[in-house]
């Protein structure tokens, strides 16, 4: 009997359905829980699945993973709660720097503040995203052949 998804994951600008979180389980099997995120921010678990990571190709500015499905997972709760720490220490220097913002006062030392709290928001979502080095690049085709010599013009 083969396991079916009803949501798939795919994304388009980390928006969408994304696996996240993977987990080992055995030499070539991981545990990947399936998030909803918007602008590759994890906002909710949808379920955890036992897969086999396949290869990874690049389609102009779009990655395209391949995994072998091997069964569903049940939901590890604190391997969700941990997630939801991670966005909370991406957003937490965001928010803090827009609630003790005062108009008029140095705003200079705001801007950079603000710049360098974004700066870190994206580098802790970054981390979470790793897991993607456990796909392998695709087998290589080889070019057509059409001789050695440069074709000529009809």
């Amino acid at each position: 009997m083969s396991t079916r998804l009803f949501l798939k994951p795919y994304s388009v600008n980390g928006t969408g359905i994304r696996l996240l979180d993977y987990r080992q389980v055995s030499a070539e099997t991981y545990e990947a829980t399936r998030w909803l995120t918007i602008l590759f921010i994890p906002i909710l678990p949808i379920g955890t699945l036992l897969i086999r990571p396949g290869t990874a190709e690049a389609l102009g500015t779009m990655m395209q993973y391949s995994f072998q499905l091997l069964g569903k997972r049940p939901m590890n709760w604190r391997r969700v709660l941990r997630m939801y720490g991670i966005d909370l220490i991406a957003a937490l220097p965001v928010a803090l720097c827009a609630w003790f913002e005062t108009p008029g006062e140095n705003t200079d030392l705001w801007l950079t503040m603000f710049i360098f709290s974004v700066l870190w928001g994206i580098g802790v979502l970054f981390f979470t995203q790793r897991g993607r080095r456990l796909y392998s690049a695709p087998a290589t085709q080889p070019m057509p052949s059409g001789g050695t010599k440069p074709r000529k013009a009809a």
